[in-house]
């Protein structure tokens, strides 16, 4: 999990545990709607669609940054 603070001074965890090995996946599939893509990211945020649509471009691109370290980190040894 990563903590984003967005421009407005909320801070959001961005939490990859949120999606499914399939929601991640289609995230990487330019075939893959738009619609489906902002459900996707908006359960990573823990946000409404419409609250990560109104996001400034910058915010949107912290909350992807946070995503993909996020998806990079090792997993703890033990998941309990």
């Amino acid at each position: 999990m990563q903590t984003v603070k967005l421009s407005n001074g909320r801070e959001i965890t961005v939490d990859i545990g949120r999606i499914s090995v399939r929601e991640y996946r289609a995230l990487f599939n330019p075939e893959q709607k738009q619609d489906d893509e902002d459900s996707t990211l908006a359960k990573v945020a823990g946000l409404a669609v419409d609250e990560l649509l109104d996001l400034s471009q910058p915010d949107y691109r912290r909350i992807i940054t946070a995503m993909l370290a996020d998806a990079k980190q090792p997993l703890d040894a033990d998941p309990s």
